[in-house]
Formats: structure tokens, sequence, C-alpha cells
């Protein structure tokens, strides 16, 4: 009797162990599909274009040119 309790328990351990990789896999799924947008295009690239894009944004409408057509697009949304 004590050798089918044995045959019990490591058949639960095993069933366990299954469901657990089972649920790694998709925990491991679901963060390899967060790091990829619906474009397809990876959140990291994203954010790295953003940090090189910024400054030069920034430099511009710090420019004059740049505040001038700031100006000029205020005044028209405003007509």
């Amino acid at each position: 009797m004590t050798e089918h309790i044995i045959r019990q328990q490591g058949a639960a351990l095993q069933k366990g162990a299954a469901t657990e990789d089972r649920q790694e896999k998709k925990t491991a799924q679901a963060a390899a599909s967060a790091k990829n947008r619906e474009d397809g295009v990876p959140q990291q690239e994203l954010e790295r274009f953003a940090r090189f894009l910024l400054p030069k944004i920034q430099a511009f409408y710090q420019s004059e040119e740049g505040q001038r057509l700031f100006e000029e697009w205020k005044r028209k949304q405003e007509q």
C-alpha cells in the first residue's frame, strides 16, 4: 500500500511540474509579445529612436525659426 501512495504522490508531482512548465511558457510568451508591438517594431527600437529624435525636436522648437513657425501655427488654429 505504501508503494501505491508513493506512486500517486509521484504522479501528482509530475502533473504539478507539467502545469508549472506550461505556466512558465505562457509567461515567457507574454513577455516576448509585450516586447513587440502590433506593427512588429520592437519596443526597444521605438525607445531608441525616441531618444535620438527628442533632442532634435526640442532644439528645433527652441530655435528662432521653430518659435516663429509655432506662433504661425497657433494663429492659424485660432482662426
